[in-house]
């Protein structure tokens, strides 16, 4: 999950910048992060620490704050219907695109709509929407999380690909984080 999610994030115009800055800061090697086939310890407790010091990964900060503890992370596929029924994060943002449902669908409704929020332009998702539909985007899986399963990286992605409709790939690649709970006693 956090090799996915600093991959995504290199390749961000949003927040590709401020990750390499971090990286730099660190020491870091961008290619070696980002590859999710170097799996060493030390790799990866200096993908966490890169994560935590650019978004708040296990300081319970930022997009991290609030995540639950414990999750197990699972490579999956959503179909184009299950993606409406994601949900954004609490983000004044997003709240206000989903008008307080935090319901990807929702979003992709008020877009078409013309609905802007915060005089922001919805001109990023039309375009990727556009480069899905013509088959031109390649793009990291979603990161989700908990039941109902939530964005924790790709609110872009999601937008755009509810967008492109029924020109979007059947199947979405995510990555899911869910917690396990202990199997109820017999009685």
């Amino acid at each position: 999950m956090v090799a996915a999610f600093l991959r995504a994030e290199l390749a961000s115009t949003r927040f590709g910048d401020d990750l390499r800055a971090v990286l730099r800061s660190l020491g870091a090697d961008e290619a070696r992060l980002a590859d999710p086939g170097v799996t060493d310890a030390r790799t990866e407790a200096l993908r966490a620490r890169v994560l935590g010091a650019h978004r708040g990964y296990r300081r319970d900060r930022g997009v991290f704050a609030g995540l639950p503890d414990g999750l197990t992370w699972y490579a999956a596929e959503l179909s184009r219907a299950d993606l409406a029924v994601v949900r954004c994060v609490d983000y004044s943002y997003w709240n206000a695109l989903t008008d307080d449902t935090h319901l990807v669908g929702r979003a992709v409704a008020n877009i078409r709509r013309g609905r802007t929020v915060f005089d922001v332009p919805n001109d990023r998702f039309f375009a990727l929407a556009d480069e899905i539909r013509r088959g031109a985007h390649a793009y990291e899986p979603m990161i989700l999380y908990g039941t109902p399963l939530t964005i924790l990286e790709g609110h872009l992605r999601a937008v755009a690909l509810g967008l492109a409709g029924e020109r979007a790939p059947a199947a979405i690649p995510v990555i899911v984080g869910l917690a396990h709970r202990a199997p109820a006693p017999h009685t």
